[in-house]
C-alpha cells in the first residue's frame, strides 16, 4: 500500500474504475490465495488500483463474491448536490463455477445502479 495520504477524487473528475475484466482478475486472485492484495483476511481482500481507489474483493457466499471500487478518501464536491450525481462506487457480483471452472456475471452496478447493486449485495451476503 502506498505511504502517501489518499486524496480525494474531485468532482470534475471521474475515477479510474476498473473494467469487468479486471474485476473478474481480482475475484480471480483473491479465490486463489489473494496474493496481489495489499491487505487480506478469510473473506475479503483489498486491491489498490492507483493512490485513489480500492478495489475491495469479498466472499458473499461460497462461490459469490463481491468486487466493489470506490475512492476511500471520497470526492471533493462544490456543491452537496454534486455528489448526488457521482458513480461513487462500482461494483460487480460474481459466482465462480468450479465444474466449468469460469466466472459468470450475477449483477453490475452499471446496469441495475448503485441503491439496487447495495441491495442484491446484502440480499447475497444474508443467504
Amino acid at each position: 500500500m502506498s505511504t502517501d495520504t489518499r486524496q480525494p477524487v474531485p468532482y470534475s473528475e471521474a475515477p479510474d474504475y476498473p473494467t469487468y475484466e479486471q474485476a473478474e482478475f481480482c475475484a480471480e486472485d483473491f479465490r486463489t490465495g489473494a496474493e496481489g492484495a495489499f491487505i487480506r483476511d478469510e473473506k475479503w481482500a483489498k486491491y489498490e488500483r492507483q493512490p485513489n481507489l480500492v478495489v475491495l474483493v469479498t466472499e458473499l457466499q461460497e462461490g459469490i463474491f463481491s468486487i466493489v471500487a470506490y475512492p476511500p478518501a471520497g470526492f471533493e464536491v462544490a456543491y452537496a448536490d454534486d455528489i448526488e450525481k457521482r458513480e461513487r462506487f462500482r461494483g460487480w457480483i460474481l459466482y465462480y463455477s468450479p465444474i466449468a471452472e469460469s466466472w459468470q456475471l450475477l449483477v453490475s452496478s452499471q446496469e441495475v445502479g448503485m441503491d439496487e447493486f447495495i441491495r442484491l449485495r446484502r440480499e447475497y451476503k444474508a443467504e
